[in-house]
């Protein structure tokens, strides 16, 4: 990366950190969501071809224990909403699945984390129909498995490209359109109802899209 593309690429972890950490203000908007999951995986394929491309360069990546925090809030919700599905038609061996807590991730070695948060998916995914009326969607489980792949490619595990309308930009050029797409014409337009809603969220936001020279 050239200077101008390390400072966007700062702006972007800056607003992705600044959504994770407030992901239980939108997680309920679907398309939110989706734009979301777009804008993870172009920053993470931005780091990848970076690092590849400019092996004598280090890559710009978030740090461990940020990505590890953010991916056990965005397990939490649906973990949640399955014990109380499970709670509330009696099925405990469902319940006994999907019960998860944070102090259970942070204790757990990082090679143990994905066992633990594996099952929240899988038993998301298999109830997903009946969860439609608890705010369960789709796309919040396709966001915990990128956060789930973003952790993973952190500790050296491989990660899987789950947008494959990204996976044959393999230029750097190409991957930083694509990214200012996103964040410009949707990311921006979609978090204009929190400039009335939620406007310490937005001042955020706001501050996180700033590019520093």
């Amino acid at each position: 990366m050239d200077k101008t593309q390390t400072n966007r690429f700062r702006m972007y972890l800056n607003t992705q950190a600044t959504l994770d950490s407030n992901t239980a203000l939108w997680s309920s908007i679907p398309i939110l969501v989706s734009t979301k999951n777009d804008f993870d995986e172009l920053i993470q394929r931005i780091a990848d071809t970076n690092e590849k491309t400019l092996s004598n360069s280090k890559a710009v990546t978030a740090d461990k224990a940020l990505v590890l925090n953010n991916l056990i809030e965005k397990a939490l919700i649906p973990s949640g909403i399955l014990q109380a599905y499970a709670a509330i038609t009696g099925d405990t061996k469902l319940l006994g699945k999907v019960k998860l807590t944070k102090t259970d991730v942070d204790r757990a070695r990082e090679t143990d984390v994905e066992a633990l948060i594996a099952p929240v998916i899988n038993e998301a995914r298999n109830q997903l129909a009946n969860l439609a009326d608890y705010g369960l969607t789709e796309d919040m489980i396709v966001e915990l498995e990128t956060s789930l792949d973003d952790f993973k490619a952190l500790i050296g595990q491989p990660r899987t490209v789950r947008n494959q309308a990204f996976a044959a930009m393999t230029l750097l050029d190409e991957l930083f359109d694509a990214a200012n797409e996103v964040v410009k014409n949707q990311l921006d337009k979609l978090m204009i109802r929190f400039q009335f809603t939620h406007t310490e969220f937005y001042s955020e936001y706001e501050r996180a899209r700033t590019i520093v020279d």
